[in-house]
C-alpha cells in the first residue's frame, strides 16, 4: 500500500459517533455537477481518489461522514467524487494541474480552483478549513474575470501583478503572464530590487524569461536570497523545482528536466553528495512523469539503494532520539536537517514525530509500491521486496505489510503473501483503522488469484 509521504494521513477515528450520512456526492457526470453549481450559485468540491493507495479512500470517507462537514458542504458546495487516475478524473487532474492523488480541489462554478488539499485525512477540520479558504477567496476578484481581462489585452502593472499572484496562490501556472509582464517593462526597471524580489517569489520556471532576468546579476540574486531568509529561500527553490519539473513533464522536455536537475544540484552549494541525489531525483521523477518506465526503473533502482539502503536502521533511529532530545530543549529539526527555533515567545513550530524514520520508511515503501505497480520483472520486484522488507525492520503496520504481501504475490510466492496480508488485516483491525476494508479486499483477491 502506498503511503502518502509527505502528505498527512490520520488513522485515529474521530471522537463521538459519526453520522452514517456525510457529504452527498453527485451521481451524474462532472458536467452535470458544474451546471448544478451554477444554477444553485454554489462552489464545487472535487475529491479525486487513487485506487492504488489502498486505504486512502476509506481514510477520507471518515472525515466526509462528519456531520459538520455534511452541513457545511450541503450549504455551500456541489460535491463530486471520482477516480483521479482514469477517465474524467484523469482529465481534471491534468486540467487543474493537480500534483497528487488522492487529493481535493475546491473550485468556483466556472471551474477555477480556489483551494487544494493534497492527500487524505480522517480529520474533518482539514476539509472545513480549506472550505473556508475557498469561500473567502471566492468573495475576492474571481479568477475568471481576471483571465478574461488578460485575454482581452489588459497589461497594466497593478493588474498583471495581481493576476500573476492569484495564479500562484491557486496552484496554477503563471509562467506565460509572468514572462509577458517582464517583457512589457522598460529595460531600466529590470534592475529594481522590488521587481526582482516579486519575480523570485513567483518561483519562475528554470530558463524562462523571468528566471533569466532574475539570475543575470549574481551579486543581486545572492542578496535577494539572503533578504528572504534561509527557510523562505529553501521553500522557493523547492517551488522553482516543482514548477519547472511540472512543465518539463507536460511538454516532454528532457532539456528543461536536465536544466532543472542541474539547478537543484546547485541549490546544495558545497554539499555535493546530497546535491547529486537531488539532481537524480528530479530526472527520476521526470521519467516517471512521462511514463518512460524502463528509464525510471533503472534510475530508481540505483537511487533508492544508494540513498536509503546503505544506512543502518539503528543509526536512523538514533538520529530520531537526538531530535527528540533537541525538541525537549526547544530546538526543532527541519525536513533538510536544519535547526529551527521559535522566532517569538509562544510561537508554535510544527514537527513530525520520528522524522528520519518516517522519511526512510515512506520513501522505501512508496518506491516498492510503485515498482509492483509498474513491472512484473522478477529482477525489479526482488529489488522492491528488499526495500519493503527494510521498512518492516523499522516498524510493522498494515500499509507496509500490505506492500510486502503484494510484491510476494507478484513474485509467485502466494502462500507467503497470504500470510503477510492476513497479518496486515489483523494489525489494522486492532487499531480500528479505516483501511481494514481495503486490506480485506486485497486478501480476498489474493486467495482467489485475481489481484
Amino acid at each position: 500500500m502506498k503511503l502518502l509521504y509527505p502528505f498527512l494521513i490520520v488513522l485515529a477515528l474521530l471522537p463521538g459517533t459519526l453520522s452514517a450520512q456525510g457529504i452527498v456526492f453527485e451521481t451524474g457526470s462532472w458536467a452535470d455537477a458544474v451546471k448544478k453549481a451554477k444554477k444553485e450559485k454554489k462552489l464545487l468540491f472535487l475529491h479525486l481518489d487513487n485506487p492504488g493507495c489502498g486505504g486512502c479512500g476509506e481514510v477520507a470517507s471518515v472525515a466526509f461522514r462528519s456531520p459538520l462537514v455534511r452541513e457545511k458542504f450541503a450549504v455551500h458546495f456541489v460535491s463530486f467524487r471520482t477516480n483521479g487516475t482514469t477517465g474524467i478524473g484523469k482529465e481534471l487532474v491534468e486540467k487543474l494541474q493537480v500534483e497528487c492523488t488522492p487529493s481535493s480541489v475546491y473550485l468556483d462554478a466556472d471551474e477555477n480552483p480556489l483551494a487544494r488539499y493534497c492527500g487524505t485525512t480522517t480529520l474533518d477540520r482539514a476539509y472545513l478549513e480549506k472550505a473556508e479558504e475557498a469561500l473567502t477567496r471566492n468573495k475576492e476578484h474571481p479568477l475568471k474575470a481576471m483571465t478574461e481581462a488578460y485575454t482581452k489585452g489588459e497589461r497594466s502593472s497593478a493588474f498583471m501583478r495581481n493576476y500573476i499572484n492569484r495564479l500562484r496562490e491557486l496552484g496554477l501556472s503563471n509562467t506565460e503572464p509572468l514572462d509577458a509582464y517582464i517583457l512589457s517593462l522598460p529595460p531600466d526597471s529590470l534592475n529594481s530590487g522590488s521587481l526582482l524580489r516579486f519575480v523570485f517569489e513567483q518561483a519562475p520556471v528554470v530558463g524562462s524569461v523571468a528566471d533569466r532576468i532574475f539570475r543575470r546579476n549574481y551579486t543581486r540574486t545572492d542578496s535577494l536570497y539572503k533578504a528572504v531568509g534561509w527557510n523562505k529561500a529553501v521553500e522557493l527553490n523547492g517551488q522553482i523545482t516543482n514548477n519547472s519539473l511540472r512543465k518539463a513533464i507536460k511538454d516532454h522536455n528532457i532539456n528543461l528536466a536536465t536544466q532543472t536537475a542541474v539547478f537543484r544540484l546547485r541549490t546544495y552549494q558545497n554539499d555535493y553528495k546530497n546535491g547529486r541525489a537531488a539532481h537524480d531525483w528530479v530526472l527520476m521523477r521526470y521519467f516517471r512523469g512521462i511514463q518512460d518506465t524502463l528509464q525510471y526503473l533503472q534510475m530508481a533502482s540505483s537511487y533508492f539503494d544508494r540513498q536509503f539502503m546503505t544506512a543502518r536502521v539503528d543509526s536512523i533511529q538514533k538520529l530520531d532520539e537526538l531530535d527528540s532530545q533537541r525538541r525537549m530543549r526547544g530546538e526543532f529539526t527541519g525536513p533538510n536537517g536544519q535547526l529551527i527555533r521559535p522566532t517569538a515567545p509562544g510561537q508554535m513550530v510544527q514537527v513530525m514525530a520520528f522524522p528520519n524514520t518516517q522519511r526512510y520508511v515512506s520513501a522505501l515503501n512508496q518506491a516498492a509500491w510503485e515498482f509492483q505497480e509498474l513491472t512484473r520483472d522478477p529482477v525489479y520486484l526482488n529489488k522492491a521486496l528488499s526495500w519493503s522488507k527494510r521498512t518492516l525492520e523499522y516498524r510493522e503496520d498494515g500499509s507496509l505489510l500490505d506492500t510486502y504481501a503484494h510484491i510476494l504475490y507478484w513474485l509467485g510466492r502466494k502462500e507467503e503473501a497470504l500470510e503477510w496480508q492476513t497479518k496486515a488485516v489483523k494489525k489494522e483491525k486492532e487499531r480500528n483503522s479505516p483501511m481494514v476494508g481495503s486490506l480485506e479486499e486485497s486478501l480476498k483477491k489474493m486467495k482467489a488469484g485475481t489481484l
